[in-house]
């Protein structure tokens, strides 16, 4: 477990746009506070200024946005953590204290069940209830648990803030050097559309699964009952169901954990146990991007930063584009959040000071920054986040701030980044004004004014410019509606604005229609029918010791005899290339110490 501890002594960073949940202490101050929080590791916005984050880390910005509640005395404990079991323990012995913790659903789940967590006052939170997407936060709050203390029904809506969310896929190379050579890409884009690619003999030894039980016990669940998904999904698509039956009818098989499922799924993973590279924790984003891999079961916010590696020139010598699956019968969406832990002696400040940091990081604001730095995608909307996505993602972006005559090496403060756009027409490029095609609004001082520049009519960087109905956009570029992530949280921008331009959402579809399979921004933000057929993983509760010995017992049979020899193979190549390099070394040591002599 990793700790660091930050305090007041440092510069100050004002935070703009931040909502304000509590009245301001009027100078007053309320002595020495300590609030003590428990994350996953690089799971919060930090600096880094050699690669371009030059803002204090979110930690310290919110001790100076603590000041303005009289909290001019804060430190921050910060800890670390690798698993939620890990997370569990700590706090169901008593051995570590937080205010709190960022476990998974799941752990969520486990910890309300035990009496472990204490309630959240939402009124407290006004930015979570302002700007946490209203479709996401209902699939967490729609898990319950029965508490075993109090023998009663609780939900996590009471107790739980969405911190990060996504999907657990499949990430592939569609052109990797390993494949069989009678396989083309197009033959791969069409077999990610189905778990059962990862069974698939003709991809064998070029796969790799977490070494994770519920990640691949998911993905063996969705293999097991592959056929009663199907035809679930058949009746869905026919009309016979509506979406609520659907996902409700999905998350029960996706949740089967009784003794024959158990042994079933067992089955189907020694016989993905014969098809596979290995197991891996975290080293299987890199292993598909360095080629050792062609396909990997990923969680979407390592499969972005792989895509985004893969296409690196600085990070690989020869860029190549991976891409990101979501099988068409059904995919594991998670939830990362912020619970507070049962704590005694816990002060009443201490209680406010844990509120104040929960309304801080769901600032869109700040969100946009964590989302920017961590790469997973925020359970926060508002009109920063989308901001973030449109220029991350939208075409329209690169369209309008294209201009030829921009040198970024240029030694000149006074360049006008933004002076000109450039419309598609058919053919040919029309020039005209930045002012021509946007209505310029309050400005928005989020932005940093040394990368955006100043407008040629005088108006300055980070003002609100809308899309132009004349830009024109071609004719491949798919529609992305993603009003389903930002309804009813947006200030500045209206209907039209959730509306997006991409060439990340891929035409490779299923028969009917239904797209599985895209790029960093299908992988962010996938499409509604995506969702619908994601489903919540839950605890297993007294079947949870069932899926481990499972799961024991799986990691405990051998490997397939070609995956030993492949390792031994590579532990034979690393230890001759280090006794190689020693003497090699010592080699021209002597030849150095024998010129030297001969030299004297």
């Amino acid at each position: 477990m990793k700790r660091r501890v930050t305090s007041l002594s440092l510069s100050l960073l004002l935070i703009l746009g931040v909502s304000l949940p509590l009245s301001s202490c009027g100078g007053s101050t309320k002595g020495e506070q300590t609030l003590r929080l428990l994350n996953w590791e690089d799971y919060i916005y930090e600096q880094d200024i050699s690669s371009g984050y030059t803002a204090e880390d979110l930690i310290d910005q919110f001790i100076e946005y603590a000041k303005g509640y009289g909290y001019d005395n804060v430190s921050v404990i910060y800890d670390t953590t690798d698993t939620n079991e890990t997370m569990y323990n700590e706090l169901a012995t008593g051995k570590s204290e937080y205010d709190l913790i960022c476990p998974s659903d799941y752990m969520m789940q486990r910890m309300l069940a035990a009496d472990l967590l204490e309630p959240l006052d939402m009124d407290k939170i006004p930015n979570y209830q302002n700007y946490a997407s209203a479709r996401i936060k209902n699939q967490l709050d729609s898990i319950t648990a029965y508490n075993t203390v109090t023998e009663t029904t609780e939900s996590l809506a009471d107790y739980a803030v969405g911190y990060m969310w996504g999907t657990l896929g499949i990430l592939f190379n569609p052109e990797f050097k390993g494949y069989s050579d009678d396989i083309k890409a197009e033959e791969v884009f069409s077999d990610m559309q189905s778990w059962s690619v990862l069974w698939d003999e003709k991809y064998k030894g070029t796969i790799s699964i977490k070494d994770s039980m519920r990640d691949t016990y998911a993905a063996g669940l969705m293999y097991t009952f592959d056929e009663e998904l199907s035809e679930l999904r058949e009746e869905y698509e026919n009309g016979d169901i509506d979406a609520s039956s659907y996902n409700s009818a999905l998350t029960e098989i996706f949740n089967r954990c009784d003794e024959d499922s158990i042994d079933l799924v067992y089955e189907s993973l020694n016989e993905l146990k014969k098809n596979i590279f290995g197991l891996e924790v975290d080293s299987g984003k890199q292993d598909i991007v360095t080629g050792k891999i062609g396909i990997n079961l990923a969680w979407s916010g390592d499969a972005v930063y792989s895509i985004d590696q893969a296409e690196d020139p600085e990070e690989v010598s020869n860029p190549f584009d991976l891409y990101y699956a979501v099988p068409l019968n059904g995919v594991n969406i998670w939830f990362d959040g912020w619970v507070m832990p049962k704590l005694e002696g816990r002060s009443d400040a201490q209680v406010e000071l844990a509120h104040l940091f929960l309304n801080f990081i769901s600032d869109p604001v700040n969100a946009a920054q964590n989302m920017d730095y961590i790469g997973y995608t925020s359970f926060i909307a508002g009109d920063a986040i989308l901001e973030l996505v449109r220029d991350w993602y939208d075409i329209r972006t690169d369209l309008i701030y294209l201009n030829e005559d921009f040198d970024e090496d240029e030694d000149d403060e006074e360049y006008e980044y933004y002076d000109y756009v450039y419309y598609l027409d058919g053919s040919e490029e029309i020039e005209v004004d930045y002012s021509d095609c946007h209505f310029m609004e309050e400005s928005d001082p989020s932005f940093n004014p040394a990368l955006y520049g100043v407008f040629e009519d005088g108006t300055k960087a980070g003002q609100i410019g809308r899309y132009n109905e004349r830009l024109i956009i071609p004719d491949d570029i798919e529609e992305v509606d993603l009003s389903y992530f930002f309804n009813g949280t947006l200030e500045e921008y209206g209907e039209e604005d959730m509306i997006f331009y991409s060439d990340e959402y891929l035409p490779f579809e299923s028969e009917e229609g239904n797209i599985c399979v895209g790029r960093q921004f299908f992988t962010q933000y996938p499409n509604e029918e995506v969702i619908t057929r994601g489903a919540v993983m839950w605890d297993y509760g007294e079947n949870n010791d069932l899926v481990l010995k499972m799961w024991e017992n799986f990691k405990s049979d051998p490997l397939p005899v070609w995956a030993i020899v492949v390792f031994v193979i590579e532990i034979v190549v690393i230890v001759g290339a280090v006794i190689y390099y020693y003497a090699h070394r010592r080699h021209n040591e002597k030849v150095r110490e024998r010129n030297k002599n001969a030299a004297g």
